[in-house]
């Protein structure tokens, strides 16, 4: 077990710490999963998405919704889309997509084969039961968005227009996608802004740029996978149909 510790000296206990694995290995129904990782109580599907700024188009930026605090763990936390898989969803690939498009509007036409997962101890907020927890991640490679007058977009590259000002420690610049009731605001921050993210702390009132650890963690190494594709001939992808 592997144990980080925040600002605070608060211990966040990882049981598994992220690392890359092929997302072939997990495009199974979700019951074969669960044997696959049979000490795991609880499964989370994450979609990454990438854009770009037209100011900046050399540097990647991320999607980040914010939790709303009212309901739910982490509140008033950033993460990329996802959620828990429903039954009906054949993988938990396709939980990333349709969590996704519930969330943002985004739906995940491709996913890159290199995914990401780690496991870690988490506190139910309803219960104060202690359970152990498998995030996965999938990194989208085509995407198409639906706007509010129902127009659909495929691989728009610059769709991050609103940018994280630390001047002022807010989200700046016109929405470019559409969130859930869910959560209170989107915003595309690059990799060195997702570094500095404050680390949540539980039953603690967050800072305007906080994480769950173990999301950011991820939300890094999505970095590092996604800019090791670029200027490179894509590797084999997984196909994710509506």
């Amino acid at each position: 077990m592997s144990t980080a510790r925040n600002n605070a000296g608060t211990s966040f206990k990882y049981h598994s710490i992220p690392k890359r694995i092929d997302a072939a290995i997990v495009h199974i129904p979700l019951d074969r999963l669960e044997k696959l990782y049979p000490d795991i109580q609880r499964f989370a599907a994450m979609a990454v998405v990438f854009s770009f700024h037209p100011k900046s188009p050399l540097t990647p930026r991320v999607l980040l919704i914010k939790r709303n605090g009212n309901e739910g763990s982490w509140g008033n936390t950033w993460e990329p889309g996802g959620g828990t898989p429903d039954e009906e969803d054949p993988t938990i690939l396709h939980s990333a997509a349709r969590e996704s498009m519930e969330e943002t509007q985004i739906w995940p036409l491709r996913f890159a084969s290199n995914a990401f997962t780690c496991s870690f101890y988490h506190r139910d907020r309803k219960t104060g039961n202690q359970v152990l927890m498998r995030p996965l991640g999938f990194i989208a490679i085509d995407h198409e968005v639906t706007r509010d007058n129902g127009e659909t977009i495929k691989n728009e590259k610059t769709m991050a227009q609103r940018i994280w000002s630390s001047g002022i420690q807010q989200p700046l610049g016109q929405s470019s996608v559409k969130i859930s009731d869910e959560h209170l605001d989107h915003c595309w921050f690059t990799e060195d802004e997702v570094r500095s993210a404050a680390p949540y702390e539980q039953d603690t009132p967050q800072g305007p740029f906080a994480m769950l650890t173990a999301k950011r963690d991820m939300v890094l190494l999505a970095f590092q996978l996604f800019s090791q594709s670029q200027g490179h001939s894509l590797p084999p992808s997984i196909d994710i149909a509506r």
